[in-house]
């Protein structure tokens, strides 16, 4: 890469990553609310007991646990359970030690100000991660562009406000990918290696994260390297028969019964997966946001239209898809299980934009529109109330574009594109506005 080249990226990845820093910085304590989610307290209290105490603890209502005690913390109810055995001790470790680091000596003095800083750095590091991904699939442009819808979409910036699971998933997953896309194209094994130990350990971080290991085979084997696609099974059953042990070691019978709990404790009918979009779920509340529903129709397209360019966000995608539609589906105030979905999406909107975007008339008219709507009724309605005139207007400029379809004239095509680009750079200020205005109340 050229001295030049490397100024024009670095200059407007660094305006991006501060843009994503500022929104996710912005009411990082305060929104979402405490209590929205009290897993960030979970899983902080499990890593912190386990290096203090020797002995995983932390809070569960479920009713496997004999041995717990009942707490009232933050004016809140607990029952503190031990040994706490129904998620691995990974992740709880990572947010146990930051929580000390920054001042917490024991559970009992873990806040959301100690803790959600951990969030906002794993936040703008996705940011990062979704740029040098996109980047070594396609082109500077798209990976710039991937990355900015990544840092300012409302969803996705409350959402990695939290210390949840899925924060520290998304990061790990993205590198893992990165890793074996150098792996293909340098035969270093030591990329091979890297990537197939981050699967086995986000293993020890949650179950589920075995989609990890899922999409880093389906690469593999997409590719024809199939002992390579072997060896990262085999790192990731080994990762798994560590938390066997684990759990054998602590307790082994509740260890089953917890097993037995998850495994029965979702639904997997049809309406658990369509309730992805008939129950838009943020955290706890929902909120309808008009990029996340045209995300799925942007990869829809991308799924059809080159498989072999696009076949890595796509096994991304799928890999996720396959154990959420298996494992983890819908559950009733627990959004933050879309969250590993939402760096593909990203991608798919950005290519959805540079390969059809002011190219394809009416699917501009459609990506204004979803979107756009959403983002005024999350903004100007909220403060001014609905408006017939701001809705008629924007609905009217975003349809003037249409008329080149019906009229053939080079400067009615011009001004139509640069109204696009006009009600593009909207959409990216309602987003910035959403996300300033966003509460609970």
């Amino acid at each position: 890469m050229s001295i030049n080249t490397a100024r024009t990226i670095f200059l407007p990845i660094l305006f991006i990553l501060l843009i994503g820093f500022v929104l996710r910085s912005h009411n990082l304590t305060t929104w979402p609310r405490l209590g929205a989610t009290f897993d960030e307290y979970a899983w902080t209290w499990l890593g912190m007991n386990l290096i203090q105490e020797g002995i995983p603890k932390s809070w569960s209502p479920h009713r496997e646990y004999s041995n717990k005690k009942y707490v009232q913390y933050q004016k809140t109810a607990f029952w503190i359970a031990t040994p706490y055995l129904e998620h691995p001790p990974f992740f709880g470790i990572v947010a146990g030690t930051f929580a000390m680091a920054n001042g917490a000596s024991n559970m009992y003095q873990v806040t959301i100000d100690k803790i959600r800083p951990l969030a906002l750095f794993l936040g703008v590091t996705s940011i990062v991660l979704v740029f040098i991904l996109t980047r070594e699939i396609y082109d500077k442009k798209i990976a710039l562009l991937s990355s900015l819808i990544f840092a300012t979409i409302p969803t996705i910036v409350i959402g990695s406000r939290i210390v949840q699971n899925e924060n520290f998933f998304i990061p790990s997953f993205l590198l893992s990918i990165i890793f074996i896309i150098k792996y293909l194209r340098t035969k270093r094994r030591l990329f091979l290696f890297l990537s197939a130990f981050i699967c086995g350990f986000l293993i020890l971080a949650k179950i589920p994260w075995v989609a990890a290991a899922l999409t880093i085979v389906m690469i593999l084997f997409y590719n024809k390297k199939y002992k390579d696609g072997l060896f990262v099974i085999l790192i990731s059953t080994i990762f798994f028969i560590g938390f066997l042990f684990y759990g054998y070691f602590y307790d082994w019978n509740l260890f089953v019964n917890l097993w037995k709990l998850q495994l029965q404790r979702y639904d997997l009918e049809f309406n658990s997966v369509y309730a992805l979009f008939t129950e838009p779920y943020l955290v706890d509340r929902l909120m309808i946001d008009g990029w996340v529903y045209f995300g799925w129709f942007a990869f829809v397209l991308l799924l059809i239209k080159d498989f072999r360019k696009n076949y890595i966000p796509i096994f991304g995608m799928l890999g996720y898809l396959a154990v959420f539609v298996f494992a983890i589906p819908n559950e009733a105030g627990h959004g933050w299980y879309r969250y590993p979905f939402y760096p593909f999406l990203a991608i798919s909107l950005a290519v959805f934009i540079k390969d059809y975007f002011n190219k394809n008339s009416i699917l501009t008219f459609m990506f204004t529109l979803f979107i756009g709507l959403s983002l005024l009724e999350l903004t100007w309605t909220r403060i001014f109330g609905f408006s017939f005139v701001v809705f008629r207007l924007f609905l009217f400029l975003s349809a003037i574009p249409l008329l080149p379809l019906f009229f053939k004239n080079s400067k009615l095509k011009k001004i139509s594109n640069s109204l696009n680009y006009l009600l593009l750079l909207i959409i990216f200020l309602l987003n910035i506005w959403t996300v300033y205005l966003y509460n609970e109340q």
